[in-house]
């Protein structure tokens, strides 16, 4: 099974940039403008500015001196994860001679008490209105102020009700987000370290710190890089819910599991959606470099406010001020509305119906 994901995954349209996922890699052959690795699973052979990020997932042999410096040279961010590792290892190009100075605006707007609070707010009501389709909006959130401190506080009392229903409804319930030794919990960390990588170039990209965040305080990980992704976990780990339902009953492994949970979340960064914040129709993994572009369109005062891109469905009434466009399809002589409804009928979480229980699964 491992294997048809993978090469499902290569067979792709080689024009645009892609993540990679590689588990176990036992080579890596670089050349001046391409680099062929060999995995479990089968090898594949890119060129440097065809690969948006890679995460070598497992063991992986020595890091050649020409390797990283072509990545470094291509801004393709390399992360290496481990099942049992805790956390993942980043490695990035240097930030830098900069075309503009973003580092200085971020870090001037992160040492303001207020604007830190209003951005995080912003990123904490983007997550949880993608976790509806789980979870309730938390009351009261959008009615009071909270310190920064206080919504760390309401959202790990969120995050809580939201894991507890997530693994008790694809019978997991005896365990916890944070425990390990189970194939959902191995799968979710996979997942959240690949995602991890396409953020991270766009924002080493951007020429903004990787480990200077607004909700995340810590510099010792790239806090901002998590900051980012929070507005679309719901969406991802939604992905990764409805492929292990797929899944009910079969015998699989821990590392199938997670190929699988990779492969849904690939499919989801190549789907298009609709985002009323440029009333536009992009794919998802343009609404996550969106979510860069929409923080510095806030903080080069192109906007007044921080609009995150997000899925949606068209509403009517004058187009959003946010400062920005991404790259995707804009309304024209087509049927173009037709599709965003019909788009962003998949995405009104607030409306769809709760997942009845299912039986537990047995632990592979």
């Amino acid at each position: 099974m491992e294997k048809d994901l993978q090469a499902k995954n290569y067979n792709r349209k080689p024009s645009r940039r892609i993540p990679m996922w590689l588990p176990y890699v036992s080579d890596i052959i670089a050349k001046k403008d391409s680099v062929k690795i060999i995995y479990k699973g089968g090898e594949v052979e890119r060129a440097y500015s065809k690969i948006h990020s890679i995460m070598f997932y497992g063991y992986v042999p020595p890091l050649s001196q020409e390797f990283l410096e072509r990545c470094a040279f291509f801004e393709v961010p390399l992360i290496i994860h481990r099942r049992n590792m805790p956390k993942a290892v980043y490695i990035t190009g240097s930030i830098g001679t900069m075309r503009e100075d973003n580092l200085s605006l971020q870090i001037r707007f992160r040492n303001n008490e207020k604007k830190r609070t209003y951005i995080a707010r912003r990123i904490l009501n983007a997550k949880f209105l993608g976790m509806r389709w789980l979870a309730p909006y938390p009351q009261d959130f959008k009615n009071r102020y909270y310190t920064i401190d206080e919504m760390r506080i309401l959202e790990a009392h969120h995050a809580r009700r939201y894991w507890d229903r997530y693994y008790e409804q694809l019978g997991y319930g005896r365990y916890s987000r944070r425990e390990r030794g189970n194939a959902l919990t191995a799968a979710l960390d996979a997942v959240s370290k690949f995602v991890s990588g396409i953020v991270l170039r766009w924002v080493v990209y951007h020429n903004l710190s990787p480990a200077h965040g607004f909700l995340h305080e810590p510099t010792d990980y790239p806090s901002l890089v998590y900051d980012l992704m929070e507005p679309y976990r719901g969406y991802i780990e939604r992905a990764v819910f409805d492929a292990f339902r797929s899944k009910e009953g079969e015998e699989l492994s821990n590392q199938e599991y997670t190929a699988l949970a990779i492969y849904a979340v690939e499919e989801l960064m190549d789907s298009k959606v609709y985002t009323p914040a440029t009333r536009q129709i992009v794919t998802f993994q343009e609404l996550i470099h969106g979510a860069i572009i929409a923080l510095l369109s806030y903080m080069e005062r192109r906007s007044q406010k921080f609009v995150l891109p997000l899925p949606g469905k068209p509403n009517g009434g004058r187009p959003r001020k946010s400062g920005y466009r991404l790259y995707g399809r804009s309304a024209g002589p087509t049927d173009f509305w037709t599709e965003a409804r019909e788009l962003g009928m998949v995405y009104d979480l607030g409306k769809i119906k709760r997942r009845g229980k299912v039986k537990k699964n047995r632990e592979s």
